[in-house]
C-alpha cells in the first residue's frame, strides 16, 4: 500500500513540475549588436503595456490572465481560472473591505439588473448575493459581491480586477479618462514615424499592446506580410524585463512569426531585439529635466533632501531571476549623482540618494523585508526629519492606474494627507506632469510623476535612437 501511495505521490510531483516548467523562449538570446541589422527589407514592431483611456474589461482579463498563465503555478491557475458567478459592486462604496449592506449592485457593465431585468439589489434582499472579502494577500484589497451560478463569461479573480478598476480607478478619473494608453500608443507612433524617415529600409511598422495577443497577431503578420527579411523588436517600457518582454511579448511574437513562416514555405525572417529605451543618455535627459523642475529650493540653511529613484519592482522571489534586475542598476548608477547634484544646486546642505520599489516592497508583499520601498524611504525622511523626500517614477512615462491608485497606495501609505486610492483633482491637463506634494511633520514629500504628454515627443526621439542602434551608423 505504501508503495502505491508512493508512486502516486512521485508521479504527481513529476507531473507538476512537468506543467510549471517555463518552455517560453528568452529573447534575450535575439539581443543584437549595435549596426548589425543590413537586411534589405526591414520591419519594426513595438510593445508596450498600453491601459485603455476608458474602462476595457477585455484589458484587464488579459492582464489577469497572463498573471496566471505565468506567474501561479499549475493546477493553482486552473482553480482560479473558474467563472464562479457575476461579480458586483455597490457604485457608492466600491472601497469596502468588510460587509455592509448595500444600496445598489451593478456589475461590469454598469447594468443594475440581470439578464432577466431582475435588480441585482433586490436579489441581494433575497439572500441571492453572497459577500467576498478581501484577499489578504492583495495590499489594500476590497471586497465585493457575487451572484454564484450567474457566469459572468471571464474568470472570477479577472472580473473582480476589473470590477475594481471600472468603479475605483475609472470612476475616480474625471469623466472616466485615463491617459496612459492614448499618450503610450502616441509615443509609439511618433517613434515609428521618426524611424521610417531615417532608415529607408524600414518597409513595414506597427505598435501592439503587450497583453493583447490578438492585437499582437494583426500588427505581426501584417508587417511580415510586407515580405521582411528581418523584425526588430522594441518596447516603450523604458528596461526590458523577462516577465513582459524578454519571456512575454517577444516570446509570443517568435511564436507569430514561427507560425507565419510555415504558411509561406519556411520563409526566413530574422528576430532582432534592439537596444532598451533606457540604454539612451537621452532617456536620462528626459527625467532629469523633470526633476529639476519639481524640486522647490531649499528653504532654510542646513536641509537635509532626500532624491529617490522609482522602480516599478518585482516581487522578490521573481527579481531574483528576471533580467530586469541586471539592467536598472546601471540606469540608477547614472541617474543618482545627477539628481543629487540638482539637489545641492537646488539649496540643500546635506543630500542623499537611493534607488527603491513602489511595488511588492510592501509588508504584505515582502515579509521578509529583502526589498527597499519607496514608501520605507518617505517614512525614514520623515523620522529623521529631512527637508524633503522626493520620488522620481523612472519607469512610468504616461500616468496609469498603478501612479494614480494602485501603487501610490503603496508608496504614500500613512504619509500625512493621504487617503488610500485618493482620486486626482478635477482639471488636470495631462499633456504636463501630475506632481503629487504633501507635508508631513518637517518634510515635504514629493512624487514628482510621469513627465505628462508634453514631453512625450522627446521620448518618442530616445526611443528611436535606441531601436536605431540596429542600423548601420548613416
Amino acid at each position: 500500500m505504501w508503495r502505491a501511495a508512493l508512486a502516486l505521490a512521485a508521479i504527481g510531483g513529476a507531473l507538476v513540475w512537468w506543467m510549471n516548467r517555463d518552455t517560453r523562449w528568452d529573447a534575450n538570446s535575439a539581443l543584437v549588436a549595435p549596426g548589425s541589422v543590413r537586411e534589405p527589407r526591414v520591419g519594426i514592431v513595438i510593445v508596450a503595456i498600453a491601459t485603455p483611456s476608458r474602462f476595457d474589461p477585455a484589458f484587464w482579463q488579459q492582464v489577469t490572465g497572463k498573471i496566471l498563465d505565468t506567474v501561479v503555478p499549475w493546477p493553482i491557475n486552473q482553480f482560479a481560472k473558474i467563472d464562479r458567478g457575476t461579480v458586483l459592486m455597490d457604485p457608492s462604496r466600491p472601497f469596502a473591505q468588510s460587509r455592509f449592506a448595500p444600496t445598489r449592485l451593478a456589475s461590469l457593465d454598469g447594468r443594475e439588473v440581470d439578464a432577466a431585468g431582475v435588480r441585482w439589489i433586490d436579489r441581494a434582499r433575497r439572500g441571492e448575493i453572497e459577500w467576498v472579502e478581501p484577499n489578504d494577500s492583495i495590499p489594500n484589497d476590497t471586497g465585493y459581491f457575487l451572484a454564484f451560478g450567474t457566469p459572468q463569461g471571464m474568470p472570477t479573480v479577472a472580473a473582480k480586477t476589473a470590477a475594481k478598476a471600472r468603479f475605483i480607478y475609472h470612476g475616480a478619473l474625471e469623466n472616466g479618462y485615463l491617459p496612459h494608453g492614448d499618450q503610450t500608443r502616441a509615443l509609439a507612433r511618433d517613434t515609428l514615424a521618426l524611424l521610417k524617415a531615417r532608415h529607408p529600409q524600414i518597409v513595414a511598422a506597427g505598435f501592439a499592446n503587450v497583453f493583447d495577443k490578438a492585437e499582437k497577431e494583426r500588427v505581426v503578420n501584417a508587417v511580415l506580410d510586407r515580405g521582411v527579411d528581418v523584425l526588430v523588436l522594441g518596447s516603450g517600457q523604458p528596461i526590458y524585463s523577462d516577465f513582459e518582454e524578454m519571456r512575454g511579448s517577444y516570446s509570443q511574437i517568435r511564436e507569430i512569426v514561427a507560425k507565419w513562416r510555415v504558411q509561406h514555405g519556411n520563409r526566413p525572417v530574422r528576430i532582432a531585439v534592439a537596444p532598451w529605451m533606457a540604454t539612451e543618455r537621452g532617456f536620462d535627459d528626459v527625467w532629469l529635466d523633470h526633476f529639476a523642475a519639481t524640486v522647490p529650493p531649499a528653504t532654510a540653511p542646513g536641509q537635509t533632501a532626500l532624491g529617490i529613484v522609482s522602480l516599478h519592482g518585482l516581487p522578490a522571489s521573481v527579481a531574483d531571476r528576471d533580467s530586469w534586475s541586471k539592467r536598472w542598476p546601471a540606469v540608477s548608477a547614472r541617474l543618482e549623482p545627477q539628481m543629487a547634484a540638482i539637489l545641492k544646486a537646488k539649496g540643500y546642505a546635506t543630500v542623499r540618494t537611493a534607488t527603491a520599489s513602489e511595488a511588492f516592497a510592501d509588508s504584505v508583499e515582502d515579509p521578509a523585508n529583502k526589498l527597499v520601498s519607496v514608501n520605507e524611504l518617505f517614512r525614514e525622511a520623515r523620522a529623521k526629519r529631512y527637508a524633503l523626500a522626493i520620488a522620481l517614477p523612472i519607469e512610468f512615462l504616461a500616468e496609469n492606474t498603478d501612479t494614480l491608485f494602485a501603487h501610490q497606495a503603496l508608496f504614500l501609505n500613512g504619509i500625512a494627507g493621504y487617503r488610500t486610492y485618493a482620486a486626482p483633482p478635477k482639471g488636470i491637463d495631462w499633456s504636463r506632469p501630475y506632481v503629487r506634494r504633501l507635508r508631513d511633520g518637517d518634510t515635504t514629500i514629493i512624487y514628482a510623476g510621469s513627465p505628462g504628454g508634453g514631453a512625450q515627443p522627446r521620448a518618442s526621439a530616445v526611443l528611436a535612437d535606441a531601436i536605431g542602434r540596429v542600423f548601420p551608423p548613416r
